[in-house]
């Protein structure tokens, strides 16, 4: 279960990555390039933000890996804290962003500036906190976890819906992943 685990973890990893990339794309676009802000693909992205990763991936890092990370080793304590503060900051981040977007569709002044520098901000933050979990956390999860600890982890992970509320956010994130996209600008170079 070891690999699965891992390759599910670094999966959701991968996509939200893309989305934090379009996000930094279309900031970019706005402030260096003067381009009009697509309204429709910011609230689609932050949407997706705080439909997956903030509602569904970081919960389970923080409920089996950490925790079985936790309960293997001592080594890892400061990491994991460092972590599980970043999960309990982004939420707040992500609400500060929304209102900034929503001030900026307003056109009300200095939105448009603030706006592009919460959201660098909150990029840069989420790529360097899964670096952490990448580079830092998983090796020694590797190391240290046993076969029922990941098959723990897989099921968690493997897992997206919750029948208690009706709700399937795997199938959630897809569909606003595939918003994301096909609202995205194609990169230079490529057909859309």
């Amino acid at each position: 279960m070891k690999p699965q685990a891992l390759q599910i973890i670094r999966d959701e990893h991968l996509a939200i990555a893309a989305v934090l990339f379009a996000l930094r794309f279309c900031v970019r676009k706005i402030r260096d390039e003067g381009k009009a802000a697509d309204f429709v693909l910011l609230r689609a992205i932050l949407d997706y933000i705080v439909s997956y990763p903030d509602r569904w991936h970081h919960p389970k890092e923080d409920q089996y890996l950490f925790s079985a990370v936790r309960e293997r080793t001592r080594e890892a304590d400061h990491l994991l804290a460092t972590l599980q503060e970043e999960h309990r900051r982004g939420h707040p981040m992500i609400e500060d962003l929304k209102q900034q977007l929503l001030a900026f569709e307003r056109g009300e002044p200095g939105a448009n500036a603030a706006f592009c520098a919460a959201a660098e901000k909150y990029a840069q933050v989420e790529w360097t906190h899964m670096r952490r979990e990448e580079d830092l956390l998983l090796p020694i999860a590797e190391r240290v976890l046993t076969e029922e600890d990941w098959e723990r982890i897989h099921a968690a992970f493997r897992e997206n819906d919750n029948p208690l509320f009706g709700i399937k956010p795997k199938d959630e994130a897809e569909r606003l992943y595939r918003t994301i996209l096909s609202l995205a600008p194609a990169p230079i170079g490529y057909a859309k």
